[in-house]
């Protein structure tokens, strides 16, 4: 399969992008505390193939401006979801079991925020969407304009360029909080993974199918196969598993990776020569006289053929944070820990 050597560099770019926002998003404004409210900015660090800096973006003015999903537009710029603050409910009277009222403080409240940037890093819309509780995790851009998003408390909503809410729906039974995210799925609609299922539903936001995987396993990212059906994985009792699934959501093949350590998958990616490869990592906890406690993480790099079968196995050195390159590789980043040997991330 050719690739366009120059696609491939825009690839790389991109990915350092995201990768220094979640990175940074989390750390950005935390150390000029004193006395004075946090506030948490969205910092974005735009560098090239080589890594040079071309120029960097502070998102701020919310004192809950968090975000959690970043992706490249089809209009070359950028999006980022996450968390933005609501406007202050009123107070409340309640009453407690002894009979008596007291007023409750409404305070402010976390909402789903979108922001946009375009491709110099000027900011463009900044969407906040005045509705229940909720903050927003992954997303896509959707056909026509606006965002589909998938939700903290487990649900996927199509959000129009004004912020308004054009559907919601809950991707599954409560309590079902969890990182979900989202694909744009082959033919059209969308494909969400998240907890122990992974949910098909049209562009109107209706479910065509679910697929539940047994109790044990939690899935955490999700990508589209070629042959139209999706490859998800997570976590299990055992280990790391990866499973295919269908167009219609039935399975074709599901294979379990058992390590006796702390394991957690971090990515499954279609390679170059269409495999996939998956990345996991266990952690150890070691613990030595006079010293520091400290965790040792192991990540390693399986391979598989398109039908599920093993064609190779290496050990990589990545971290947590990590998003596959057109050209075969990874980059990744995060920030050093002096009791990890590897490179950490928030949530």
């Amino acid at each position: 399969m050719s690739r366009n050597p120059q696609k491939i560099r825009n690839t790389a770019t991109v990915v350092i992008i995201i990768l220094f926002v979640v990175t940074l998003l989390f750390t950005a404004g935390c150390s000029d505390v004193g006395h004075k409210p946090l506030t948490f900015k969205i910092c974005v660090l735009k560098i090239d193939a080589d890594g040079d800096e071309q120029w960097t973006t502070t998102i701020d003015g919310d004192p809950n401006g968090i975000g959690t999903g970043m992706i490249q537009t089809l209009d070359g710029g950028y999006a980022i979801v996450g968390t933005g603050t609501g406007p202050k409910r009123p107070p409340v009277t309640q009453a407690t079991g002894d009979g008596v009222s007291v007023i409750v403080n409404g305070g402010a409240y976390s909402i789903i925020r979108i922001v946009t940037l375009d491709a110099g890093g000027e900011m463009g819309l900044d969407l906040k969407t005045n509705t229940s509780p909720d903050s927003g995790r992954s997303l896509v851009e959707a056909p026509g304009g606006g965002y589909v998003v998938t939700t903290r408390l487990g649900s996927l909503k199509r959000i129009d360029e004004n912020g308004t809410v054009l559907w919601s729906t809950k991707l599954g039974e409560e309590p079902d909080q969890g990182s979900w995210t989202v694909v744009r799925a082959p033919d059209g609609g969308y494909a969400a993974a998240g907890n122990n299922r992974t949910v098909r539903l049209d562009e109107d936001g209706t479910i065509l199918w679910e697929s539940a995987f047994a109790p044990d396993k939690s899935a955490r990212t999700i990508i589209a196969a070629p042959s139209g059906g999706f490859v998800t994985g997570g976590t299990c009792d055992v280990g790391v598993w990866v499973t295919m699934l269908d167009a219609e959501g039935d399975r074709v093949w599901n294979r379990t990776f058992p390590n006796e350590l702390l394991t957690r998958l971090y990515i499954v990616r279609l390679s170059p020569d269409d495999t996939y490869d998956l990345i996991y990592g266990t952690e150890q906890h070691i613990s030595e006289n006079n010293q520091e406690d400290k965790w040792i993480t192991e990540t390693t790099e399986v391979s598989l053929s398109a039908d599920g079968q093993m064609i190779g196995e290496k050990p990589v050195q990545v971290s947590r944070i990590i998003v596959a390159t057109e050209d075969g590789g990874y980059a990744y980043c995060g920030y050093a820990h002096p009791q990890h040997n590897d490179l950490q991330s928030h949530g």
